[in-house]
C-alpha cells in the first residue's frame, strides 16, 4: 500500500487554493524554463492554459467518471510551479488525496500521474493498489494517457517508478545516455513505465513490472542480480537515463544507487556506493540529501550538521561529483551556512539564514550550475508560519534569491517539490514561438 505521508488530503474542507503566479501564462506562454521545482501535489481546480490537457476516463476504473483535466503552471526557480487537476463530474471530497505526480522523464516532457480513488475499506493514507489509476501526460502531445490498472500479478514499488520514451531504431545517436532537446523529441512516440516488483530485494528471482504504451499492457521481466547486490537499498529517489537499454537509476540516497537497462532482453543490475556516511534510518534522506544526472555526470549534494554543543548550530553542505560511471567521486565544493552572504558584496546573511531556520530539501539545480536550492522554514509544523524557497550559489557562496512558499502544504523539510526538465518541452501557448533553452541542461 501507498504511505504518502501527507497531512491532509480529500476531505470535507475546502483544498487550498493554487498560487496566483504562473497563470494563466508567465511571458505569454512563450518561452519555457529550462526546468522547475514543481510541486508534486495537485491542486484541485478548474484552470486553463496552453499547457491543458484533457481525457474521457474509462469506463471501469473504480470510482471514476467524466473527463479528468491537468493544467501546468511553469515557472522559472527557486519560484515552485505546480499544477491543477480538474474532474469534470466529481467534487474534490470524492478524492481520498490529491492527485500527484510519481515520475516525470528525465531529460523529457513525459510525467506519470497518480489519482487515487475512494475504498472504504482503507483509510485515506494507507492506498489500496487497487485504487489507484495512472495516467501519463505528454508536454509534447499536450495529451493524457489512462493506464490500465497493473493489477495484483504486477504489483510495483511506487517508489522505484520510472517513465522514459522508447528509443527510436533509426536515430544515428548511438550514445548509451541519450537525452533529446525538445524540438528534436517525437510527439506521442511509444514510452515505457518500469518499476521493481513490490517485493524486490531478497528474492531469488526478482522482477519488474513494466507498461509498454505500443501494445497498452503491463508484464513482468526477470532480472539478473549479479554475484553481489547491496545489503540494504530502499529508493528514494529514481533517474531515467534513457538510453537504447533504458537505462534507469534507483538512489538510495542513504546508500548507494542501482543501476538497471530496464528495455534490455535480460535486464542485470549494477552498483554504485554514495560517498557519504549512511544516515538515520527514520529521517527521509531526501530531506537533507540530492542527486541528480548531467549527461554522463552524477551531481550529488549532502548536508552535515555540527554538533548543538557550539554557540550555535551550523550546517555544513558538500556537493560531490562522480564524471562518467567507473571513476571515482570526488569533491566539488563544500560550503559553511555561517559563510553565506546575500549579494556579491559580501553581506552576510541574517534572516533567512541556514543556520537560524529549519532547512532541509537540498535540490540541485538543472542547468549545470553551481546553484542548489532549499526549503527553510521557522518550525517543523505543517499549515503554519512562513516558508521560503533559497537559491545558494555554492561557488560564490551568495543567497542569489529568496522567495516565498506557500507553508500551508508542507511537512517538516522533506517534502515540497521536485527539479525536473519536462518543463522545457511543454507546448507555447497559440501565436508565440518556443525558442529552446539550453543553458547547459543537458
Amino acid at each position: 500500500m501507498a504511505d504518502y505521508g501527507y497531512p491532509d488530503g480529500g476531505g470535507e474542507e475546502e483544498p487550498p487554493a493554487p498560487p496566483a503566479y504562473g497563470y494563466p501564462d508567465d511571458d505569454g506562454g512563450g518561452e519555457r524554463p529550462p526546468f522547475v521545482l514543481i510541486d508534486p501535489v495537485a491542486y484541485f481546480a478548474d484552470r486553463k492554459n496552453s499547457t491543458t490537457a484533457v481525457i474521457d476516463m474509462e469506463a471501469g476504473a473504480p470510482n471514476l467518471r467524466g473527463r479528468l483535466q491537468v493544467t501546468f503552471c511553469a515557472v522559472a526557480p527557486p519560484l515552485v510551479s505546480y499544477f491543477c487537476v480538474h474532474a469534470s463530474h466529481m467534487d474534490h471530497t470524492e478524492f481520498p488525496v490529491e492527485p500527484r505526480i510519481l515520475a516525470t522523464e528525465t531529460d523529457g516532457g513525459l510525467v506519470l500521474l497518480c489519482v487515487a480513488t475512494a475504498d472504504p475499506d482503507h483509510p485515506i493514507q494507507q492506498l489500496s493498489p487497487e485504487n489507484c489509476q495512472y495516467f501519463v501526460y505528454d508536454a509534447l502531445a499536450r495529451k493524457l494517457h489512462q493506464l490500465p490498472q497493473p493489477g495484483f500479478q504486477h504489483r510495483l514499488s511506487e517508489l522505484s517508478l520510472a517513465i522514459m520514451r522508447k528509443p527510436n531504431k533509426s536515430s544515428k545517436n548511438t550514445s548509451k545516455h541519450v537525452s533529446l532537446r525538445p524540438q528534436e523529441a517525437e510527439a506521442e512516440a511509444d514510452f515505457v513505465v518500469a518499476a521493481q516488483s513490490y517485493i524486490f530485494w531478497g528474492k531469488e528471482s526478482p522482477h519488474l513490472c513494466i507498461y509498454d504504451s505500443a501494445v497498452k499492457t503491463w508484464s513482468n521481466k526477470p532480472v539478473v542480480m549479479g554475484s553481489s547486490y547491496p545489503e540494504h537499498h530502499i529508493p528514494s529517489k529514481t533517474l531515467t537515463m534513457g538510453g537504447s537499454n533504458g537505462t534507469v537509476a534507483w538512489v538510495d540516497l542513504w546508500r548507494n544507487i542501482v543501476f538497471c537497462d530496464v528495455l534490455a532482453e535480460r535486464p542485470k543490475l549494477s552498483y554504485l556506493n554514495l560517498p557519504s556516511e549512511p544516515g538515520e534510518e527514520d529521517i527521509n534522506p531526501r530531506s537533507v540529501r540530492d542527486i541528480a544526472v548531467f549527461g554522463n555526470t552524477i551531481k550529488y549534494v549532502a548536508m552535515l550538521f555540527h554538533p548543538v554543543d557550539t554557540s550555535s548550530s551550523k550546517s555544513i553542505t558538500k556537493a560531490r561529483r562522480h564524471r562518467s560511471w567507473p571513476k571515482k567521486w570526488h569533491m566539488e565544493r563544500e560550503l559553511d551556512s555561517t559563510h553565506i552572504k546575500v549579494d556579491a558584496a559580501g553581506t552576510v546573511a541574517t534572516f533567512p539564514t541556514l543556520s537560524s531556520l529549519c532547512v532541509g530539501l537540498p535540490t540541485l539545480s538543472l542547468q549545470n550550475d553551481a546553484i542548489v536550492y532549499f526549503l527553510a522554514k521557522i518550525d517543523f509544523s505543517p499549515r503554519q508560519h512562513t516558508a521560503w524557497v533559497l537559491a545558494v550559489d555554492m561557488k560564490n557562496e551568495t543567497a542569489e534569491q529568496v522567495v516565498e512558499f506557500p507553508a500551508e502544504r508542507t511537512y517538516y523539510v522533506a517534502k515540497g517539490y521536485d527539479a525536473s526538465r519536462f518543463s522545457a518541452y511543454l507546448q507555447p501557448a497559440p501565436g508565440t514561438q518556443q525558442m529552446p533553452n539550453d543553458q547547459g541542461c543537458r
